[in-house]
């Protein structure tokens, strides 16, 4: 029977099906590794020679330090060793029996992966390394091997259906990262009346057309067909899918630069804040008192003048003459002193002349 397959026809359905065992973990993000390395047997994507590559027996058996009965199970049916013997082997002990075994072909990679239970290589071995395993080579690149890339397609298909049962990733995640203007000019013109039929029909019965309807009109494994691998990897399983459940090192991650120095976003303005306060308050002070304020307390006692009214000059007038008369201190008297223990100027200094004029002798 032919068995070849046109460029646009559908992938075989074994190749489909999901792997063949239940995991029974309870988070998502343990049970998408789960499925994600036993999918990668299934597809053709990864071997067991692979896995043990990435996990020699040591990795393995470290991952089981505290496990004997698992040990002693890999053991016993990967070397005939007896099972008494093999509970009481170290983990180190058995991982160089299980390697010698490996060696010597007394046993191969196949039977140690199929005795290493799917949910016991994520619950006792690194989950970044895991993701490194799965990862490896840049599958969703593009190639020109049309088997391998059927298979890459495949695989990622299988991802994105995973992860949104898993609830890794949500159906907006997915049309967010591959983006409407991709989707409009990647997608054939049937897949896009699909879209438009689904929506017209969600009109006529009063629901909003969302991210869900569209990727259950467009699945995962119709938008691998269309969309380049390269930019759903890049733009859906890596950030949200691996970094966003730590699959990839901290330091690969590229989210996080402006997080983890706070300080670059506070405004350098603040910090002048306080010095502009002082200069705030150093301007309101009151200014001193000029000097003039501070005479009364040592000014001499106040000029005598005349209560007469003093004439005003005609204009053009000549000037008057004025003569002075100087008055003395009295004899005897004791000069004052001030609080500030300064000795006031004498009546006679000039400063206190008294001007005296025409018509105030004649007044007089």
């Amino acid at each position: 029977m032919n068995t070849a397959q046109s460029p646009d026809a559908p992938a075989q359905p074994q190749e489909n099906a999901a792997p063949l065992f239940q995991s029974t973990f309870k988070e998502g993000d343990q049970r998408f590794l789960a499925y994600a390395i036993e999918h990668s047997f299934v597809c053709g994507r990864r071997t067991p020679q692979d896995f043990i590559r990435h996990f020699p027996p040591r990795a393995i058996m470290k991952g089981l330090e505290h496990q004997a009965g698992l040990r002693s199970a890999i053991l016993v049916l990967t070397t005939g060793l007896k099972q008494k013997i093999a509970l009481k082997k170290e983990w180190e002990d058995a991982a160089t029996d299980l390697q010698i075994a490996l060696d010597e072909g007394e046993t191969d990679a196949e039977s140690i992966v199929a005795l290493f239970d799917p949910d016991d290589r994520v619950r006792y071995l690194d989950a970044q390394r895991i993701w490194a395993f799965l990862t490896e080579g840049e599958f969703w690149k593009a190639s020109t091997n049309k088997v391998q890339a059927d298979i890459a397609r495949n695989h990622i298909a299988f991802m994105l259906e995973r992860a949104l049962a898993d609830k890794l990733i949500s159906h907006r995640d997915v049309v967010e990262g591959v983006t409407v203007e991709e989707l409009a000019n990647r997608l054939p013109k049937a897949e896009l009346g699909r879209l438009i039929q689904c929506a017209l029909q969600n009109a006529d019965r009063g629901t909003t057309f969302t991210e869900a309807d569209l990727l259950a009109t467009t699945p995962a494994r119709t938008l691998v067909q269309y969309v380049p691998l390269s930019h759903l990897w890049d733009n859906v399983v890596v950030p949200k899918i691996a970094r966003r459940h730590s699959y990839v090192a901290e330091a690969s991650h590229s989210s996080k630069p402006e997080a983890s120095r706070p300080e670059a976003s506070k405004p350098e303005p603040m910090k002048a804040e306080p010095a502009r306060q002082e200069a705030a308050d150093f301007h309101e002070l009151p200014k001193p008192p000029a000097p003039a304020q501070e005479a009364p307390m040592a000014a001499a006692p106040p000029k005598e003048t005349s209560l007469k009214p003093v004439a005003k000059p005609l204009k053009d007038a000549p000037p008057k003459e004025v003569s002075k008369v100087k008055l003395k201190t009295p004899e005897g008297a004791f000069p004052m002193r001030n609080d500030f223990g300064k000795t006031p100027l004498p009546f006679g200094d000039e400063s206190d002349d008294i001007e005296v004029t025409e018509d105030d002798m004649k007044a007089m």
